[in-house]
């Protein structure tokens, strides 16, 4: 890396006061017959390690309750059928493991444009602000409160995390 590159990659992620917890990282590649060939960040930070392929993030929610019972990214154009029970688990501790049923699948990514043009409709400011509240409202009280939250679980699905595995198992020995 150049003293130029390096200043510019300094401006964007400022070293001295990071913002954001992540990046954004190249996770597959489409091709122009629209085959993609997923991508990996391999890292000695296991955190920066990155997650590969197109995906797909659905939330999970209690029937009864109404309440969130953890997020889960998966392999893009799967589908969480929650006519049937589903496995959770931890993909930075596989050994945690969780078998949820009476839950409803929710897709949180939308597409906002096509084609150059939007597709969503200009919200009211009043909107978003109720869009919002409701959405944190849907979270357990341990999970919001100060003290000692409870962690809201994002996994990823049984595909994706065996995806990952086998390029982490590839490239490691390159």
């Amino acid at each position: 890396m150049n003293c130029s590159t390096s200043w510019a990659v300094r401006l964007i992620i400022s070293s001295s006061e990071p913002v954001f917890g992540g990046v954004y990282k190249l996770s597959g590649v489409e091709d122009t017959q629209g085959n993609v060939t997923p991508k990996i960040k391999i890292s000695e930070n296991v955190a920066k390690i990155t997650t590969p392929c197109f995906k797909n993030l659905w939330r999970l929610f209690d029937r009864e309750s109404g309440k969130a019972i953890a997020d889960v990214i998966t392999l893009h154009g799967k589908v969480i059928d929650d006519n049937k029970s589903y496995e959770l688990f931890d993909p930075d501790h596989i050994w945690k493991r969780k078998v949820v049923k009476n839950f409803r699948a929710v897709e949180l990514r939308q597409k906002l444009f096509e084609h150059g043009k939007s597709l969503m409709k200009p919200r009211d400011l009043n909107e978003i602000k109720e869009f919002c509240l409701q959405q944190v409202d849907t979270l357990w009280d341990e999970v919001t409160r100060f003290e000692n939250p409870h962690q809201y679980y994002v996994d990823l699905s049984q595909k994706l995390w065996d995806e990952k595995n086998r390029l982490i198992s590839k490239h490691s020995y390159e």
